[in-house]
Formats: C-alpha cells, structure tokens, sequence
C-alpha cells in the first residue's frame, strides 16, 4: 500500500509542485511564469495524453529540453508503478511490481539531481531559488526506492 501512497505522492509532487523561482526571468529562459511548476515542463505531454495522442515529439514534446524529458519520464514511471502496485496487492505480481517502483523511485532522484546540476552549473541559479516541488520529488523518490526494495523481500507470513 505504501507503494502506491509515494508513486502518487511522487507525481503529484512532480507534476503539481512549483520547482523554481524565477524572478529575474532569466532562468530557463521562461519569461512566461516567475513560479515555474512542474506543468510548465511537461504540460503539452500531458494534454496530448488526454487528447489520446501518445507522444514525446512535436507539439508534445516537453519544454525544456532534457529537463522537460526527464519530468515526463518520472512522471510516467511513478503513476505505471502506482497503477502496477494496485494490481501488485496479488502476492506473486507483488515482488515483480517492486522492481517498477524502484525505478520510479530511481527517475524521480536522477531527475532531481540533473535539475540541480543544471540550473547551479549553467543557469546560475541558487538553492534558494529552488521550491518544494522539487525538493519533494527528490524526497519522495528515495523513499519510493525504499519501499521498492522492501517490497522485493516479500511477507514474512508466508
């Protein structure tokens, strides 16, 4: 249960949360919000989702670049491991599910890590330009990881 619980908690957070502070529009060249939420990156995917268009490219790609891609991806990877630990409740699927999980737990840190390495290296920017979005991604994942890799252990009942 506590699987689905972080994979939810991880694209929500991911998706919902605001990951920059961008007063001086300079960062990411965004000029379009001075909160940069998670939407911003990847809100085209998403509409092209629910428009039943499966696809990363064109007027569905992420916006910028490699960020944009890598939000999408854990995104994606933390609601099919939400959805595959519903379905992981049966004791055998269980322990193959928590491989999934903790690849969704994987996404959701590198993610994170390459957003920091990015905007302190390249983009100037500072932690403190950083919101809870992203720092809640990178905390939900290492716990997502962690239940993951608890979860391949398996009940001691039986």
């Amino acid at each position: 249960m506590i699987r689905i619980l972080l994979s939810l908690a991880v694209a929500a957070a991911a998706y919902f949360g605001p990951w920059l502070q961008d007063s001086s529009n300079e960062i990411l060249n965004s000029g379009v919000n001075v909160v940069a939420e998670g939407s911003d990156f990847v809100g085209d995917t998403v509409e092209c989702l629910m428009d039943g268009t499966i696809s990363m490219t064109g007027d569905c790609a992420p916006s910028h670049g490699i960020l944009g891609q890598l939000m999408a991806v854990t995104i994606g990877l933390a609601a099919l491991s939400a959805v595959l630990s519903i379905i992981g409740l049966l004791p055998l699927i269980g322990r193959l599910t928590s491989l999934v999980t903790i690849v969704a737990g994987i996404a959701a840190m590198v993610t994170f890590a390459w957003f920091a390495k990015e905007l302190l290296t390249t983009e100037g920017a500072f932690f403190s330009d950083f919101r809870w979005g992203a720092y809640a991604t990178g905390i939900f994942g290492i716990l997502t990881l962690f239940a993951g890799l608890a979860g391949l252990r398996g009940d001691d009942n039986n």
